[in-house]
This record gives C-alpha cells, sequence and structure tokens, in this order.
C-alpha cells in the first residue's frame, strides 16, 4: 500500500471516529437545563473538530501531487523542517509523555494549575529548548487562561493538591 492510500485511510477512519464521538456525545447534551456545559459538550466539540481536521488532511492529500511521495521513506524525508530526525522527534514524544506522566502525579501535591504550569516550563525548556524567562512567561499565561476559563467563567472546580494555593 502507498503511503498516500495509507494516509488516506487513516484519516477516513479519523473522520468517522469523530463524527461517531460527536453523535454520541450529543446524546449527553450539549447543554443543561439552566444553560450550562453539559455532559456531551466535549465530545461533541473534540469529534466534529477531529472529523473537519481528518478532512482538511485527507483532502491536502489528495491535492498533493502523486510525486511528491517518491522520496517518503528516504533519509532525505526523514529531517523535517526544524533539521530534525524521525529518532530525535521520537525521543521528543517519549520526553513528553514522561513530563506529563511526573505533572499527572505532582497534581496531588501540587494542585492542577501549578503542575500544568510545571509541565508547560519542561516542555518548552528540556524539550523545545526555549529561554527559561520565554518559558515562565508561557507557563504563567497557560495557568492564567486555564483558570479564567475553566475556574471563573465555567465554575469547574479545580484540584489544588496539598499546597492548597491555586
Amino acid at each position: 500500500m502507498s503511503p498516500r492510500i495509507a494516509r488516506v485511510a487513516a484519516s477516513g477512519v479519523l473522520v468517522v471516529v469523530g463524527a461517531v464521538a460527536a453523535l454520541i456525545g450529543s446524546g449527553y447534551g450539549f447543554t443543561t437545563d439552566n444553560g450550562q456545559i453539559g455532559a456531551g459538550f466535549m465530545p461533541v466539540v473534540l469529534g466534529v473538530v477531529m472529523a473537519v481536521l481528518a478532512v482538511v488532511d485527507v483532502v491536502a492529500t489528495l491535492r498533493r501531487p502523486p510525486d511528491a511521495d517518491a522520496g517518503a521513506g528516504t533519509e532525505e524525508s526523514d529531517i523535517d523542517v526544524l533539521g530534525r530526525s524521525q529518532r530525535q522527534r521520537n525521543g521528543m514524544l517519549a520526553l513528553v509523555v514522561g513530563l506529563l506522566f511526573l505533572a499527572l502525579l505532582l497534581v496531588p501535591v501540587t494542585g492542577l494549575l501549578i503542575a500544568l504550569g510545571l509541565l508547560v516550563v519542561a516542555i518548552a525548556t528540556i524539550v523545545e529548548r526555549r529561554h527559561i524567562l520565554a518559558a515562565l512567561l508561557v507557563g504563567a499565561i497557560a495557568i492564567a487562561v486555564v483558570h479564567v476559563v475553566f475556574a471563573v467563567l465555567l465554575k469547574v472546580p479545580m484540584p489544588t493538591g496539598l499546597i492548597g494555593l491555586i
């Protein structure tokens, strides 16, 4: 099977999965009777987003000339636009998954927002090799956005952990 057909097939499966998630989520209720977000809100939104992005990928793959796949799998096509090989990208992904697991372990101690902020700072500095001040700024912005969206606007209780700060 050519890489092009495999990519279209995989994206086609994601279209179906997204549509099914949105359909099932809609059965849970998009909103509640008093106008708050219902249990089906996230499955519907994420299912629709997944399906739409998968359709965009199918269209982009089909619009690309067939000879664009000719170099796929060779050593030259292994390097991305940032100069990273597939092996480096795989290592970065494993590191992010490990950092995410560590952040989840920190939630009962530090609380969700601090663990999230530390995760963002760690990914920015360790994985993406950004300057620490920029990473701290992005981490603070991430904490503020999550706090405003979930704690203030949606009134979702956030785990504060043993520290009990935020």
